[in-house]
């Protein structure tokens, strides 16, 4: 059973990410590039997020019994499969954990140029997570 509660609060705190990576829209690249403080920022405010967007995925497969999940890619797939997100959004999304794991393990050798164009362009992806997963638990019981 899908623990609405769960959801809900995983989706509320996901808002409050986007709300400040929204507010650091506002830096310029070579303002992120000399700034450790709002790298560090910007980093951890994505993948916390991605993380979120993972862990209400992963939730709701067990919940209806989706448990053959190899990694973090098969769940945003299996959510598209089964079309709860679109399909078409599932493929444009898919990278997402890829993303995670550069940011968790990779952060010394992170191309600032990309993340910033992830902050400036990227940021109505989670919008739109929030939106589909709504719209679906609602449909159910």
């Amino acid at each position: 059973m899908i623990d609405k509660i769960l959801i809900n609060r995983k989706l509320n705190e996901l808002k409050k990410n986007l709300k400040i990576l929204k507010d650091l829209k506002k830096i310029t690249l070579n303002e992120l590039s000399s700034s450790i403080r709002d790298q560090w920022t910007v980093f951890y405010g994505l993948q916390v997020s991605i993380q979120i967007l993972i862990d209400i995925g992963n939730h709701i497969l067990a919940a209806i019994g989706e448990n053959q999940i190899e990694d973090y890619t098969d769940i945003i797939e299996k959510l598209g499969n089964l079309r709860i997100i679109p399909k078409n959004y599932a493929n444009k999304i898919k990278g997402m954990p890829g993303l995670r794991n550069i940011l968790v393990h990779e952060y010394g050798f992170i191309d600032i140029e990309i993340i910033h164009g992830i902050l400036q362009n990227n940021l109505n992806d989670f919008e739109e997570f929030i939106s589909y997963i709504n719209t679906y638990m609602k449909k159910q019981k």
